[in-house]
């Protein structure tokens, strides 16, 4: 049987330029950092993995950043579409979707944030892998 969702977990590419990007832009918590180990390698069924880990809180949900430097691997999320099969994404609530929008800078999201409903503005970015990012205003 199924219990709350535990975390969120992303592979990066580069461990810094995401920490920059969850955490200094943002604003996620590092709450633990480790290298990976070879349990790690035998989990997903890779050997010789190298990297790092890191978990954040983003108030109260976890996201887990995995940055394997070896071997080498593939972004595919980078040029991947919403409406595509198997593309993830998550949301994240913010208190003013406009103010984030202003300070994070237009380019970086897809399209300007969207009225859905009298309780719900959204917009869509990608994190610097590609990742798709959703943040939701409900105080709209």
């Amino acid at each position: 049987m199924l219990g709350t969702a535990a975390h969120y977990g992303l592979n990066v590419s580069d461990m810094e330029t995401a920490l920059s990007f969850y955490r200094d832009e943002l604003g996620c918590t590092v709450t633990r950092r480790f290298p990976i180990s070879d349990v790690q390698g035998t989990i997903i069924g890779v050997s010789g993995v190298e990297g790092e880990i890191a978990f954040l809180d983003a108030d109260g949900f976890e996201i887990e950043l995995i940055a394997y430097d070896a071997p080498p691997n593939e972004n595919s999320n980078a040029t991947a579409s919403l409406h595509d099969g198997g593309v993830p994404h998550f949301c994240l609530d913010v208190e003013d979707l406009d103010a984030c929008y202003d300070r994070l800078g237009s380019e970086r999201f897809i399209d300007e944030p969207q009225q859905v409903n009298d309780e719900l503005r959204i917009a869509y970015l990608r994190d610097p892998d590609g990742t798709i990012v959703e943040l939701a205003d409900r105080t709209a």
